[in-house]
């Protein structure tokens, strides 16, 4: 896994880069399977500080963009905390808790040739 981060008009200090590896690799760790590539594009435009964060992984991609007026670590923050609820949702749909519900369900059942029950 590589992880690449940039600084448009921003410079990136040690603090703010092991902020993010740190709480990127716990997300990789718990949610993905496979990691391909992280970017993280860390944006300054007048008074907006933009974090965006794309993790291309084996299953699937998640990409947030998250913006703050205060400071750039609540940017960073932000957009953390939307691609792990976008991580995790994308997990549960993998874990299918339904997929038992045809043999709960007992009225579900198909009728011969293929028609509507009457």
């Amino acid at each position: 896994m590589s992880t690449e981060i940039t600084g448009r008009n921003f410079d990136i200090t040690p603090e703010i880069r092991q902020l993010l590896e740190t709480k990127l690799s716990k997300i990789e760790e718990k949610l993905f399977d496979d990691v391909i590539d992280v970017r993280v594009v860390l944006d300054v435009q007048k008074y907006r500080n933009i974090c965006e964060i794309m993790m291309v992984g084996k299953d699937h991609d998640v990409k947030a963009v998250q913006e703050s007026d205060v400071s750039m670590q609540d940017a960073i923050n932000a957009a953390i905390d939307h691609a792990k609820r976008q991580a995790q949702k994308h997990r549960e749909k993998l874990r299918d808790h339904h997929k038992n519900d045809d043999l709960l369900n007992p009225e579900a059942e198909e009728v011969p040739g293929g028609g509507m029950p009457q």
